[in-house]
């Protein structure tokens, strides 16, 4: 079995089969978590712009919680209610403290949110029998049309939502509805038999729906009136999440109870509370209500450490800035495809016409490698960590606007989506300039590049850890039409750089020939064909041969050579030329035979230096190494041997080499496309950006995510047909000296 399927798509096919489908996940099997990243099984990282629903508002494995979890178990986690605790106290206390009810208050502890939803309606009931005198069985609470409080029976049964409903019925009675937002309507809902008013202050699972401006503070004053209680259920809004400790605190009022939950339990365990003024919960007496789990010593401490992360490090102000960054950036966004922004602090939701499906707007985002959650199927929700870092949420942002313009049914032409701060790193001296600008316009008189119509391309089978069939089918249609796009905004962009394309023609039943890099390495008029090791991608061989064939009858190349005999080689993916130092770098170890390299070096009379590549994920040396048109090199040295990525350190040396991160490598950003000073990604961290940047070059970033599931990337689309060594430009004194050295290192390697 390949290793991708093996490791994605078993515990994916597993949980189908064990799993009850009350869920839809995202086709992501993730394994690990760190502050706003998480890891699949792969090794793909991505960006947390979910935050578990806001349960991961710490972010993951926050060192602090951790370290208060596994001290707290080692001692004692769960005792019951039946006796008294260290713990329990001293986190009830912090948490009457923050929430800052009016006069005296208590909190009771449960595990997970919908249980203290449950609780405060039996409280609030009490409370409107034993303390305002509502005839018995008569007590009725106030809802809001488009709530989402739980999934229990009672709370579905009181929610406007048909889907929650259907077929759990019968529902108890005893709540009445009003428009979200409707003060007028909510005073007319009200009568003598009302014992509260239960509202989310943000209805999160409609959509971020945030009320008109006034309306909690109308809604408290009524309530005063009508003495009825204000309970505000915060379990996703609340602890800081919207630039608040709680969400009703930016009108400045008090409600009667809040219900808290989700970040409570700092991304660890499931911890929620109800915390009302005494008058309420004072009534709730022995025998009344309880949890087996709730308020466990394990539970109490987790709790109480992330109420203190949240002080310490100043988390509710984080998310008041950032989410002020955040909503600014979402509604800065031109796209037809945006009806509403929505949202407070480090919470936000992006309504989207009906012309797009907002579930396939979720899943590009995270084949781009962020992570989130539609709603309702029409909105796109953001709710990263409040200690993710202002960089990390610009490039998820950077992301869902690239992935709009994706969507965009105007396809509008492709734009450069380089960073303006980023790109002012790239200031450089005059002479700098003036040399970058010659090589600049060399390369776009002369740039000659082959390409093959995606037509025909999808991923049918799989021979490297990239791809994976099933998951292509699931969704191979919509695939399809973003390959297309893809590779209609790569070829525009190399154009609008001055490059001329050359088109093969593609054939039905070889999806791979849309890589044209494998077909051959042209070098001077000279073409060395491929000779390929998977059997599924030989069929591609002829027709490369009839191809520059053609183009050798047309004048374009002079020879069109076959490898030697036994030998596999894919190739330019494995035959790099670099113009900087006369040499062609050679990759082998996964596709290509290693002998290969004296059959170029026969053919071209230029040096090699082979390259062993030992990560299967890695298979062609394009996959994670790119020769700029100065001389620098941007690779990732855990794809090589030891062996050779010393070599790579000492031909190319320690100055001009750029590490790519695991976060470029992983989404294939190193098979790059480099036009004199332009470089041509499907991704760009802000790391590599800026390096990038400051050495003079300009980055294009065009998404190339179907692709990517194949293993390809822009370079893997492209092949350029007029490499040159004269271009070279090396002195001959010097010549004798780089053939003495690079013989040395063949010798070595």
């Amino acid at each position: 079995m390949d290793a991708r399927v093996g490791k994605m798509q078993g515990p994916i096919e597993l949980e189908a089969a064990v799993a009850a489908p009350n869920y839809a996940p995202l086709p992501v099997v993730l394994e690990r978590g760190e502050g706003s990243w998480l890891w699949d099984a792969d090794g793909k990282r991505y960006l947390d712009f979910m935050s578990a629903y806001s349960a991961v508002s710490h972010g993951h494995a926050h060192p602090r919680l951790v370290r208060a979890l596994v001290e707290q178990a080692q001692r004692v986690a769960v005792t019951s209610r039946a006796y008294h605790s260290t713990e329990l106290a001293p986190f009830l206390a912090k948490l009457v403290e923050v929430a800052d009810l009016d006069g005296e208050a208590r909190a009771l502890p449960a595990s997970g949110g919908c249980e203290s939803v449950e609780t405060a309606i039996k409280a609030a009931r009490r409370w409107g029998y034993r303390a305002k005198g509502i005839d018995p069985g008569r007590a009725e609470i106030v809802v809001a049309r488009g709530n989402f409080h739980g999934r229990s029976t009672t709370v579905v049964g009181f929610s406007s939502e048909d889907d929650y409903r259907a077929d759990f019925g019968p529902f108890a009675p005893g709540f009445r509805h009003f428009d979200f937002g409707d003060i007028t309507g909510l005073a007319e809902a009200i009568d003598e038999n009302t014992c509260a008013v239960l509202i989310e202050p943000i209805q999160g699972e409609a959509g971020i729906v945030t009320p008109p401006p006034g309306f909690l503070r109308a809604a408290r004053e009524l309530c005063t009136e009508r003495n009825v209680l204000l309970i505000v259920d915060e379990i996703q809004s609340g602890l800081g999440r919207t630039g608040a400790w709680f969400a009703y605190m930016h009108e400045g009022i008090r409600p009667d109870a809040v219900i808290v939950g989700k970040a409570l339990g700092g991304g660890l365990l499931p911890v929620s509370a109800f915390v009302a003024r005494a008058p309420v919960l004072d009534l709730m007496g022995p025998g009344s209500h309880g949890s087996t789990f709730g308020g466990n010593p394990l539970a109490a401490r987790v709790a109480l450490e992330a109420l203190r992360v949240i002080e310490d490090e100043k988390l509710v102000e984080r998310s008041q800035a950032l989410g002020a960054h955040l909503l600014d950036r979402l509604r800065q966004l031109r796209s037809p495809l945006v009806r509403a922004v929505r949202g407070r602090g480090l919470w936000a939701g992006v309504e989207l016409t009906p012309d797009v499906s907002a579930r396939a707007i979720v899943e590009r985002l995270a084949q781009r490698g962020v992570l989130t959650k539609d709603t309702h199927g029409t909105v796109i929700r953001f709710a990263p960590p409040l200690t993710i870092r202002r960089e990390a949420l610009d490039w998820g942002l950077d992301v869902f606007a690239a992935v709009l313009a994706e969507f965009d049914p105007r396809r509008a032409p492709f734009h450069d989506s380089g960073i303006p701060h980023i790109s002012a790193l790239a200031a450089r001296r005059n002479d700098d300039v003036k040399a970058a600008t010659r090589i600049e316009r060399r390369a776009r008189q002369s740039a000659h590049l082959m390409m093959s119509s995606p037509r025909h391309f999808e991923v049918s089978y799989a021979i490297n850890p990239w791809m994976d069939p099933s998951q292509w089918s699931v969704s191979a249609d919509r695939l399809a039409d973003d390959a297309r796009r893809g590779w209609a905004k790569l070829m525009a962009t190399y154009e609008r750089l001055g490059a001329r394309v050359t088109a093969q023609d593609p054939v039905q039943g070889l999806p791979d020939l849309v890589f044209t890099a494998n077909a051959a390495v042209v070098l001077d008029r000279k073409v060395l064909l491929a000779r390929f090791l998977c059997e599924e991608r030989r069929g591609e061989e002829p027709h490369n041969r009839r191809f520059f064939e053609a183009l050798r009858e047309r004048g374009f190349v002079d020879e069109v050579v076959d490898p030697p005999p036994g030998l596999f080689f894919e190739g330019a993916g494995d035959a790099i030329w670099d113009v900087s130092r006369g040499l062609i770098w050679t990759g082998y170890g996964q596709r290509s035979s290693r002998e290969v390299h004296a059959a170029i070096e026969s053919l071209y009379g230029v040096p090699t230096v082979p390259l062993e590549l030992v990560d299967p994920r890695f298979y062609h040396l394009d996959t994670c190494f790119c020769v700029l048109s100065g001389g620098e090199v941007l690779w990732y040295p855990s794809a090589f041997s030891a062996e050779s990525a010393d070599a790579v350190r000492r031909v190319a040396g320690a100055g001009n080499l750029i590490e790519a991160t695991d976060e470029d490598a992983l989404h294939l950003g190193v098979n790059s496309v480099c036009l004199g000073r332009d470089v041509v990604m499907c991704h760009a961290s802000d790391a590599t950006r800026a390096s990038l940047a400051a050495r003079g070059y300009r980055v294009h970033v065009v998404p190339l995510d179907s692709f990517n599931r194949s293993g390809g990337a822009a370079y893997c689309l492209t092949l350029r047909l007029d490499n040159e060594t004269r271009a070279a430009d090396r002195g001959s004194d010097s010549d004798s000296d780089h053939e003495r050295e690079f013989e040395q290192l063949r010798r070595a390697a």
